[in-house]
């Protein structure tokens, strides 16, 4: 008590002559608030190094594998590799976070056995905090916000820690700071430069990790909760020890692969909109087999065609006048049918590059003796096909409400017809990911597979 009576009533003559030379900073190894008859015994201070080593070792592992996982992703369902200005921007951090990493435990070496260090320890750690620490964090929670996380246990744990880490590091940086010597900067800092750097050196720290803390307790919340379409949240509850489920379903339900050529128009100048588009094959059946799918669909100039899929046929007939679709019960003969043949194989899983898999197709045309690899091009958006009126579409989308899906031609209480844009969701906004519902940077149509086995009919 007589010590802050007397530091509450100096004179500003006396604050300067108290303060007009700063004292030398004391060791790191001193500022331990406890077991202080073992802070000169080598021992303790191998103890001290290699707890922060590996508190530090931990924090640059976690930088690396997240920077594996995001360079490693491949276009395929849903997911893909995120932008280049994130993936590049990982990588320079966590090239210049391994620099820092070895300077800092270079420095924190020679505070701790030397009591020499190369630089002063409020500086580097600002340094640290916001040029490594603070950018790593906000690519980390950047990158979160638009994955999807297979919630386990392990990943629960592996979630906290990063909030653990966060919490430890501002406790032992407020332990340094209660210190003497840290107050007696406190108090000289309006009257002495060198306090006074060193107290806006450690409002920075101090800064650096709370926002550090920030994004990790964002991290924690994007990768065990879930945001509703009305902004309430759902945390997950872990299942399994490791390997959690993703919930593709809400991705895949009533999404299918659909198929447009200008065979099917009935319009001598169709736009975008009055498209006629096929419905090849829903994705959870591909998904579903370990076998490839194979679709076949014969027309000929009279315009009937037929789609045969697992054995499956549906026959219809084309009136160019009426432009209706009829169901033909029982199929009649084809004259000189030409053929699409489609091939649909599906690339299981792999964490992290795939993680909800790809699907891979190859496609022929030509009659039954000469079935060959089409010339046209096949394009995954109306726009491309519109520009192109060669090419075919192949492309993934969701049946709106109310739209069957109980053949390949859209079926209404009273007639058939093809399908369109307006009957389906496109499947860029069907697939919105993560917790912010980011735009999918997944393929938006199967992609051309290498050594398909094609048969023609």
């Amino acid at each position: 008590m007589a010590d802050k009576k007397k530091n509450s009533s100096i004179t500003p003559v006396e604050l300067m002559e108290v303060c007009a030379r700063r004292q030398p900073q004391k060791n790191m190894m001193d500022n331990i608030p406890f077991c202080q008859q073992c802070h000169n015994k080598f021992g303790f201070k191998v103890f001290v190094f290699l707890l922060v080593l590996c508190l530090d070792a931990a924090d640059l592992v976690s930088d690396w594998l997240l920077f594996r996982d995001v360079w490693s992703a491949k276009e395929g369902l849903v997911y893909g590799p995120p932008e280049d200005a994130v993936k590049y921007s990982l990588m320079a951090f966590s090239i210049l976070g391994t620099l820092t990493f070895i300077f800092e435990i270079s420095n924190l070496w020679w505070e701790i056995f030397r009591r020499n260090p190369w630089m002063d320890v409020d500086l580097l750690s600002a340094i640290v905090v916001w040029i490594e620490d603070v950018p790593q964090i906000a690519i980390n929670v950047v990158i979160v916000a638009c994955r999807e996380e297979a919630i386990s246990y392990f990943q629960l744990v592996k979630a906290s820690l990063i909030i653990v880490g966060a919490v430890i590091r501002i406790i032992v940086t407020l332990v340094r700071y209660c210190s003497k010597s840290a107050r007696k900067d406190l108090e000289c800092a309006k009257v002495n430069t060198e306090s006074r750097r060193h107290v806006v050196y450690r409002v920075f720290i101090m800064l650096g990790l709370f926002v550090t803390l920030g994004g990790a307790i964002t991290i924690f919340l994007f990768t065990q909760s879930e945001r509703n379409p009305d902004g309430s949240l759902n945390f997950k509850v872990p299942h399994r020890i490791v390997e959690g489920e993703f919930d593709d379903q809400k991705y895949f339900t009533n999404v299918s692969i659909y198929f447009s050529h200008s065979y099917f128009d009935y319009e001598a100048n169709p736009s975008a909109g009055s498209k006629n588009l096929i419905r090849l094959i829903k994705l959870n059946d591909i998904k579903s087999t370990n076998n490839d799918k194979s679709v076949h669909i014969e027309y000929d100039g009279t315009y009937k065609f037929q789609i045969l899929v697992d054995g499956q046929k549906e026959c219809y007939a084309i009136s160019k006048s009426t432009t209706q679709v009829t169901r033909e019960t029982p199929c009649s003969a084809l004259i000189n049918p030409q053929q699409f043949a489609f091939t649909f194989h599906f690339i299981k899983p792999s964490v992290p590059s795939l993680i909800f898999g790809d699907i891979t197709y190859a496609l022929k045309t030509g009659t039954s003796t000469n079935c060959e690899t089409p010339t046209f091009k096949v394009v995954d958006n109306l726009a491309t096909l519109m520009n192109d009126p060669y090419s075919a579409l192949l492309r993934y989308y969701r049946t709106k409400p109310g739209v069957t899906e109980d053949n390949h031609i859209s079926k209404t209480s009273t007639t058939l017809q093809f399908y369109h844009a307006s009957d389906l969701i496109d499947i860029a906004d069907v697939w919105k990911t993560g917790f912010a519902y980011c735009k999918s940077s997944g393929s938006p149509a199967p992609h051309k597979g290498d050594n398909l086995n094609v048969k023609c009919l």
